[in-house]
């Protein structure tokens, strides 16, 4: 089963204009303008919302098991793209309003959610930390995986025998220094709002004393594993043109390991998908997102659609902060009179098979078939839900003098049998073939049943049918039908 959810509420957050909302726009757009000289960076990104009440509610009693979930937006003419590039999405951590205003609006409109403001400029209430400051305010999660840095180390050998450590982090904007003495000891300040402490066994010997310059562009190797909230960072040997090779070692093993606890930080639970040129209609995995909010680990407080990194953070990786071209994403909003506003789509596999005393379509009977719909409707209303019957025959029967006819015998189709459904107009794919599109089986035939909220009202699908039989041998049968069947969806 596919089941859509439009969005509720969204916005633009626009960095140019830090309290201008934006509520009502029918274009959601990820910007990045880069001047003309390169050094002044604008950006924006994107807030969405769904009420995921009766999904929650249908997963909890069973109907829904084990789905999968997509951030659906579709591309509304983006400009300048690079070739390629990822977007992120990550949970919001604090409540907005979505504003009623417009990005063209003279004089602005300031109430509601922009870039400095949860709920507008007259509320006061600040991005906690500042968007402006920090890059943004999203959940962490603390479960076991992988943070990103930006360069590694960079490593520096003072004149009083002591090391310093810098570590660029993406989701933070922290640039934290620690100061190894050559005893072995010392910390990571707090910076950005992030507390961290630096911890080593380490002996005087394991550092070069006789190093006094700064070693500047070090390509350190680094490897990095999460538990928790401790960080396991592994360092090899550091090599630099024009100097001497260091090793930071713990004696025979050639690497050196340092433990950054991150008090209070760890891994945002984040979503992303790569885009370039050519695909920039977005379907973004978001599962472990929504399974945060079901299981209460967090607030549904909606998405925030960005590249990474932030704002001052002006590393290579840092897409958002730095100085790199990567043009404007556009979508369409919730606001948009066009059939493309943003849905949320869940995804769960809901066929069942019971033969029963059916008999299977086989052997020449399935290689030259025929799909019919028994009690197809013209119309379906959006709020129903319905039950499409599906029965495949051989094109030619042959002649029989039964009062049954062979060709009114139902029978079963293989278990690998899909529907998938179409825009008639545009043909835009609604739902794929896939796990999601499996036809059931019962006593009385093939079904699959549908949830009509998600679909556009006023608008016609196209039905089509594909049946493998054999998967995965040589003497594999994968068939396409396309009968023209169709339906409407009114209000």
């Amino acid at each position: 089963m596919h089941y859509f959810i439009f969005s509720d509420e969204d916005t633009t957050l626009y960095q140019a204009s830090s309290s201008l909302n934006s509520g009502m726009d029918e274009i959601l757009e990820v910007r990045k303008d880069v001047s003309d000289t390169g050094v002044t960076v604008n950006s924006s990104r994107v807030l969405i919302k769904f009420d995921l009440t009766y999904v929650s509610q249908s997963v909890v009693s069973g109907i829904i098991t084990s789905p999968k979930y997509y951030l659906n937006l579709y591309d509304a003419h983006p400009t300048n793209l690079s070739i390629s590039q990822s977007l992120y999405a990550f949970p919001v951590s604090q409540s907005w309003v979505v504003g009623e205003g417009h990005s063209y609006d003279s004089p602005i409109n300031k109430e509601g959610a922009s870039w400095n403001f949860k709920k507008g400029e007259d509320d006061g209430t600040l991005w906690n930390p500042e968007l402006s400051a920090s890059g943004g305010s999203w959940w962490v999660n603390y479960a076991s995986g992988s943070l990103d840095f930006i360069e590694g180390f960079g490593m520096t050998a003072t004149a009083s025998n002591e090391v310093q450590l810098t570590i660029k982090g993406t989701e933070y904007n922290f640039v934290a220094t620690a100061s190894i003495d050559a005893d072995g000891t010392g910390s990571i300040p707090s910076d950005s709002g992030v507390n961290y402490y630096f911890s080593t066994g380490s002996s005087t010997s394991d550092f070069n004393s006789n190093l006094v310059d700064e070693i500047n562009s070090a390509a350190l190797g680094v490897t990095a594993s999460y538990s928790g909230v401790t960080l396991q960072l592994t360092a090899s040997t550091i090599q630099t043109a024009g100097l001497t090779d260091i090793s930071v070692d713990t004696g025979s093993s050639g690497t050196y390991s340092d433990i950054l606890t991150l008090a209070g930080g760890g891994v945002p639970y984040r979503a992303s998908q790569s885009i370039n040129q050519n695909s920039t209609d977005i379907r973004m995995d978001v599962t472990e997102i929504v399974a945060a909010w079901f299981s209460g680990s967090i607030d549904n407080e909606g998405f925030i659609v960005k590249r990474l990194g932030n704002i001052g953070n002006t590393d290579k990786f840092s897409d958002e902060g730095n100085t790199d071209r990567f043009g404007n994403l556009s979508f369409f909003s919730s606001d948009t009179h066009t059939k493309y506003p943003p849905t949320l789509e869940v995804v769960w596999d809901d066929h069942k098979r019971n033969i029963g005393s059916l008999q299977p379509i086989t052997g020449s009977d399935l290689e030259d078939m025929v799909i019919y719909m028994k009690g197809l409707r013209p119309e379906y209303k959006q709020k129903s839900k319905a039950r499409f019957r599906v029965v495949g025959r051989t094109r030619f029967p042959a002649k029989t003098y039964s009062t049954t006819p062979s060709n009114l015998t139902v029978k079963a189709l293989p278990s690998q049998s899909y529907y998938s459904i179409t825009d008639a107009e545009t043909e835009d794919v609604v739902v794929p073939f896939g796990s999601g599109s499996i036809l059931s089986l019962d006593g009385n035939g093939n079904y699959f049943n549908l949830w009509f909220d998600g679909y556009q009202p006023e608008r016609y699908y196209t039905l089509r049918y594909r049946v493998v039989s054999g998967s995965n041998t040589a003497d594999e049968i994968d068939q396409y039908f396309d009968e023209g069947f169709t339906f409407k969806v009114t209000l």
